[in-house]
């Protein structure tokens, strides 16, 4: 059974990612901890664990908020996601279980097939190609180190989700496509390029988002 510090910092990260606590919005202790049925001493210890890994910021005098999500928020962790990615890949299209990387294309084409009408975006099996791709080496602590990464990710994205075009989400799914292929392939110079390519447009277009408007 979880104990209570790590029930509800697992509670408050779920809600921040997901959007249900906004960037900037203060975070009520009391109001939590009543919420939670908890003391606020569990609610203390988790809101200066998020602060740590910079989900929360602590205001003097002010007390603690949902960190905004900033330009250089965005620049970093696609940089790290780059470092990171671009090395997995090249890793994995020479150790890869080749199969498995066939069924996540194919489910991938069938989102491509689908009906320009439906409701998207479907963040699914598109998405968690990245995490695939990692678990792919099968190196624990790679996987680890990226699961951290990985809530600032999903964050990014669920934020900026509502604000993508129809036409950048399936250039997202050929991107992707473009990388299973470079694995089917066994071609490591290829998928890190692919791979490459991919987040550097993914940046571009986020980075874009957040720009300040010139008038």
């Amino acid at each position: 059974m979880k104990n209570k510090k790590v029930a509800v910092y697992e509670e408050i990260k779920k809600q921040i990612i997901d959007g249900r606590l906004t960037p900037g919005l203060p975070i009520n202790e009391n109001e939590f901890a009543k919420n939670q049925n908890v003391s606020k001493t569990p609610v203390r210890e988790a809101l200066r664990q998020l602060e740590r890994e910079g989900l929360v910021v602590n205001i003097p005098g002010r007390g603690s908020a949902v960190a905004h999500i900033t330009f250089q928020d965005i620049r970093e962790t696609f940089e790290l996601r780059e470092i990171i990615e671009c090395g997995a890949v090249k890793r994995a299209a020479l150790v890869c279980n080749t199969e498995e990387v066939r069924i996540k294309k194919k489910e991938l084409e069938r989102l491509s097939a689908q009906d320009a009408e439906m409701n998207w975006p479907v963040w699914g099996p598109e998405e968690d190609i990245h995490l695939f791709i990692i678990t792919c080496i099968g190196n624990q602590k790679l996987i680890e180190t990226y699961l951290g990464l990985l809530d600032h990710i999903k964050r990014i994205r669920i934020h900026y989700g509502g604000k993508f075009t129809q036409q950048r989400y399936y250039t997202f799914l050929a991107e992707h496509i473009a990388i299973l292929d470079a694995m089917i392939e066994g071609d490591p110079e290829r998928a890190e390029t692919e791979v490459q390519n991919h987040l550097r447009n993914a940046a571009a277009y986020l980075l874009g988002l957040t720009s300040p408007k010139k008038g």
